[in-house]
């Protein structure tokens, strides 16, 4: 969920739970302001009737004068004072139902000593009505303002992240390995020119680590190079000669296969160095038919001398987009892979797809966890001369290009499977 979102939601919700909170106070202080009034218009009639009580000797229809239900009870013994005001729910007449009515009730003594009761009935419907009425107009006016300022909120707030967003585009193209600085456009808003600085500074701080790194290990791979070549040329010197024993062939050749490795072991991780680095920036269409099939060419003496028997299943000639050399290294290895752990006479089974290729090779069971294949420096008890970095750096290219790896065995077969 986007954070522009995410507060709006919050804005929103926040303000429905106020609404809701001051619509029941403000629903309670109009009903007590009109409860207020109508117990005043009540007392105003009381004093008129008992006024009218104390001065005359009859009572006229106050029903008729006021509007509304009144009685009026002379008695000719003295009572005592009591008054109340309550409300009631009585039938009405002119409704033909049963009606919310403010209720007087006033017990008394006239100036005569005469007892008298008065019962004054006041509907509510009009004022219950016009409360509603009341109600529903602040609460429409609340809503469409409610509404109003949630959109005028996240129109401000969108226009505010906008430089935000900016930086995070920024970022999302900067590539470390081009010789570019990151420029971030500046903000009159002072929090995210703040971080435009740090991420400038962070990002030089990340560029200037990368070229010392990609330097030592060029320049480290280079160094080595030549004292490797040095060693093995002398090492295949020294085999040549034939004043050596057999015991003394056998050590020089333990020396010059631990040199092979070395230089192998130099090469495959200066490779996912790089390709880590991504150092292999420029792609293209590549038809990998056309690399399965030039890299067999390749590997066909060591092909014909185990006795493995390849067969194609080319239903798509799919192409993906690619740097060329990882497309032929990623090639390479899995064949590689495929010859080095096959069995004699065995069979290798190569099949490309629209979204996917897949290389097969028969073999025996493996020794080692599946999920431990890719791992660097894991290799088959089967071939111990391995260095173990062939199928890490398949997975490292699979990686870069956002593409699957899978392996399976079934019928022993064993199969990698990359889709893309």
């Amino acid at each position: 969920m986007k954070l522009l979102t995410r507060t709006s939601r919050s804005y929103l919700l926040i303000s429905v739970v106020v609404f809701i909170i001051s619509g029941l106070i403000f629903f309670r202080l109009l009903h007590d302001i009109f409860e207020k009034q109508i117990d005043r218009t009540l007392l105003e009639e009381k004093l008129l009737i008992e006024q009218t009580i104390n001065d005359s000797d009859s009572v006229p229809d106050f029903g008729s004068v006021f509007g509304h239900m009144i009685d009026i009870t002379i008695l000719n013994t003295p009572h005592k004072k009591n008054e109340y005001i309550r409300d009631s729910l009585m039938y009405d007449r002119d409704l033909g139902s049963f009606a919310s009515f403010r209720h007087l009730f006033v017990e008394n003594t006239s100036f005569d000593r005469k007892g008298y009761t008065i019962n004054i009935y006041k509907p509510l419907r009009e004022s219950e009505k016009l409360i509603a009425e009341i109600v529903i107009a602040v609460a429409l006016v609340f809503i469409f303002l409610l509404f109003l300022l949630v959109w005028v909120n996240y129109f401000i707030a969108r226009r505010v992240w906008i430089p935000f967003y900016r930086t995070i585009n920024n970022l999302a193209h900067y590539e470390i390995n081009q010789d570019k600085p990151l420029t971030l456009t500046r903000s009159d808003i002072h929090e995210f020119n703040l971080l435009n600085q740090a991420l400038e500074k962070m990002s030089k701080k990340i560029r200037q680590d990368y070229l010392n790194l990609k330097e030592f290990n060029e320049n480290a791979s280079h160094e080595l190079l030549t004292p490797i070549a040095i060693i093995k040329s002398k090492l295949e010197l020294l085999i040549q000669r034939e004043d050596l024993d057999e015991k003394q062939l056998q050590l020089i050749s333990a020396v010059f296969d631990a040199t092979t490795r070395i230089s192998k072991l130099n090469q495959g991780l200066l490779l996912i160095s790089k390709i880590e680095n991504n150092q292999f920036y420029q792609t293209e269409e590549i038809n990998l038919a056309q690399i399965l099939d030039k890299t067999l060419e390749h590997f066909e003496e060591m092909i014909l001398h185990r006795g493995i028997v390849v067969t194609k299943n080319y239903t798509f000639f799919s192409s993906v987009n690619m740097n060329r050399t990882l497309a032929e290294i990623l090639v390479t290895n899995l064949i590689s892979n495929a010859i080095r752990h096959n069995i004699t006479s065995g069979r290798i089974e190569l099949e490309l797809f629209s979204d996917s290729f897949s290389v097969s090779n028969t073999g025996l069971p493996l020794k080692t966890d599946p999920a431990n294949l890719f791992e660097r420096f894991k290799k088959s008890e089967n071939n111990p001369d391995s260095v173990g970095l062939g199928l890490s750096i398949v997975q490292k290219i699979t990686i870069l290009y956002h593409m699957r790896i899978t392996y399976t065995y079934l019928d022993g077969l064993h199969t990698l499977k990359i889709s893309f």
